[in-house]
């Protein structure tokens, strides 16, 4: 019998929503049945909002139980609670793929496309880019690791950064006070800078050993000592470039978490040379990396600070008025009745 599924999709009105539903394909040999329990808002659901027309599912951050199982479906069994994310597939084998860098595979699948995303009570997907979900993670604390968590985690590990290296977070937001605790898990001494000066007790409540507000260096970055190994920017804005790169040691890197709103210049192009600095730009990871971040977390107890939606067009909208306002600390989840 075909199942209806029941969505949230995007309205013509900024930021609005309306209900609709569609009939599940059948499972082919990979695809599993997934029933939602939760789905986080990620800044990218906004503007795919914006930009693509009406009648979008949204939502790559979704995580359910597994109801049903293809002829071929291995690596899970029914009850078990699951996650997928903004990858949805791939060749499998190119040399991106046979490399574990699946998700720059020139064939790849992303969200939005096919339209079997996180705002819906079901999905169906392929099992090969869905990811079992440790104990010690519930539902709603882990939608927002599979595209927040897996983001800064990919950055970290893209950055080769040392147990013994200094670091700082660039921005206390959905993606910097998940970044915070990571890198504190990772073994760094880590540096919270914020614009924001109430945050610093959160920033150091996430793992920041010192917070520094960007509002007011000061002579900060003047010592040897001062300096990091790595810098990760996970703010939306045009930043100083060149100050940051000065916080740099030799052989530092920058890494771009962050879409900046306008061109990134730098003038001190010499500095970037003689001290073989590194600006890197850094999204997602592939299908290994996406579950051995999972794993991390549940080991470190590394979740998200959360707040809670019904999955209703109430629920959405308000999710989305409190993220585009900036109120929203750190991820909103829109969470499904059982």
């Amino acid at each position: 019998m075909p199942l209806t599924v029941k969505t949230l999709v995007t309205a013509k009105e900024h930021n609005k929503f309306k209900v609709s539903s569609y009939e599940a394909p059948a499972l082919g040999a990979y695809d599993i049945l997934i029933k939602m329990k939760a789905c986080g808002l990620c800044h990218s659901d906004m503007m795919y909002h914006e930009k693509l027309p009406e009648n979008i599912v949204l939502g790559h951050e979704p995580v359910g139980i597994v109801e049903q199982l293809g002829s071929e479906v291995t690596k899970f069994q029914k009850g078990e609670l699951v996650g997928f994310a903004f990858l949805k597939k791939s060749c499998l084998d190119c040399s991106q793929c046979n490399s574990g860098n699946d998700f720059v595979c020139p064939k790849r699948v992303t969200f939005p496309r096919g339209n079997n995303n996180g705002f819906a009570d079901a999905a169906v997907v392929d099992s090969r880019f869905a990811y079992k979900i440790p104990k010690g993670l519930s539902a709603k604390d882990a939608a927002p690791l599979m595209c927040a968590g897996v983001t800064v985690f990919s950055s970290l590990v893209q950055s080769g950064v040392t147990p013994i290296g200094r670091v700082a977070i660039v921005g206390i937001g959905g993606l910097g006070h998940l970044a915070l605790q990571f890198a504190r898990a990772w073994g760094c001494h880590v540096t919270a800078i914020s614009t924001s000066p109430d945050k610093k007790d959160e920033a150091l409540s996430f793992g920041a050993h010192e917070y520094i507000s960007s509002r007011d260096f000061g002579d900060f970055g003047t010592r040897e000592e001062d300096k990091f190994d790595v810098i990760f920017n996970t703010v939306s804005a045009v930043l100083d470039w060149d100050k940051y790169l000065g916080f740099l040691k030799p052989n530092g890197k920058f890494m771009l978490i962050g879409v900046p709103d306008a061109a990134v210049e730098i003038k001190h192009t010499l500095r970037v040379i003689f001290e073989q600095l590194a600006f890197v730009g850094t999204f997602q990871a592939g299908r290994l990396l996406t579950q051995q971040m999972l794993e991390f977390a549940a080991r470190h107890n590394i979740k998200p600070m959360i707040e809670e939606f019904p999955f209703s067009v109430e629920g959405a909208e308000a999710a989305f008025e409190r993220c585009e306002s900036n109120k929203m600390r750190y991820r909103g989840v829109l969470v499904f009745d059982d």
